[in-house]
């Protein structure tokens, strides 16, 4: 049987991946129910369902096992502001938000207040990068064209520092 609740609980430890629900018809909370998931074997997708969150639940005529099967949308939790039958994302409790937008072909990532860490092999970018902001490298930088600096396009291999005058020859360290 389908019914409707609203997560009272939110498993942790041995019960993490399980809630609990509040079903208002009858005033009944339901015993531990496994929460949906769209990978849980060697893949994972781990996205929890919040405590308040609306609910729609599968049960057992006795109401005694079932699972959650969806979250759901109600008036007062609605989809984000930038949702779209063209936009697939998420946006997280703190504001952060990840999404493709496929009429407008682009991915965005909106976390101004948060550090983004990537740790890969190799990290491959095909097309141009616009940067703002300070840059810390531990490395080195390597261009296979000329590399120019500023407005004043400075370039690498153009830039001559003159000799001070009365000073010649190679400087000795």
């Amino acid at each position: 049987m389908l019914r409707i609740g609203v997560i009272s609980e939110f498993g942790t430890e041995e019960w993490l991946g399980w809630c609990r629900v509040h079903f208002d018809e009858d005033g009944v909370v339901s015993a531990w129910l496994p929460l949906p998931s769209t990978a849980t074997k060697t893949a994972k997708v781990w996205h929890p369902v919040e405590v308040g969150s609306q609910v729609a639940c599968l049960m057992d005529d006795e109401c005694e096992q079932g699972v959650v099967a969806a979250a759901l949308w109600s008036d007062t939790d609605m989809p984000p502001d930038w949702a779209s039958e063209k936009t697939v994302g998420v946006r997280f409790a703190d504001g952060a938000k990840l999404y493709y937008d496929s009429d407008g072909h682009k991915l965005l990532f909106d976390a101004p207040n948060t550090e983004i860490e990537i740790n890969c092999t190799k990290l491959k970018i095909t097309g141009d990068i616009e940067h703002t902001g300070d840059m810390d490298v531990t490395g080195s930088i390597v261009a296979s064209e000329e590399v120019t600096a500023g407005i004043m396009k400075i370039t690498l291999t153009g830039h001559k520092h003159p000799t001070p005058s009365g000073v010649s020859g190679v400087p000795t360290p």
